[in-house]
């Protein structure tokens, strides 16, 4: 799918409460797909997303850890300690870890990032 075609239907596919029917329809599994498979509509989607949250995704090595570290905060800005679906923090002082699920707050700092490789700068 090219980008252009990915927005239209983005345009779509990403308003709340949409019928059964359009999240179960051919179109939406190609969209599925291609926000998966296409790094431009990826990258697109994610830069937008994060773009209309305030996210400052200009200082991370990649927007998948931009994305991550934003899917690690609270509506306040502050880290989800806890959530299970938490893969990465950030912490003021610039230091990065994965999260422990053990019902603690324990970390494994990390120094480079996990999906670009990139030495993380603090």
């Amino acid at each position: 799918m090219d980008l252009e075609r990915f927005k239209e239907l983005h345009a779509y596919f990403s308003q709340k409460d949409l019928p059964r029917e359009a999240l179960e329809s051919a179109e939406y599994n190609a969209y599925s797909d291609a926000m998966h498979e296409n790094e431009d509509c990826y990258n697109w989607a994610t830069t937008e997303k994060l773009k209309k949250k305030g996210f400052d995704y200009q200082n991370y090595c990649c927007l998948m850890m931009a994305d991550n570290v934003d899917s690690s905060l609270d509506d306040n800005g502050e880290i989800r300690y806890g959530a299970v679906d938490v893969i990465i923090n950030k912490w003021d002082e610039g230091l990065f870890g994965i999260p422990i699920h053990d019902g603690g707050t324990s970390m494994v700092l990390i120094n480079y990032c996990p999906w670009c490789g990139e030495k993380l700068k603090k």
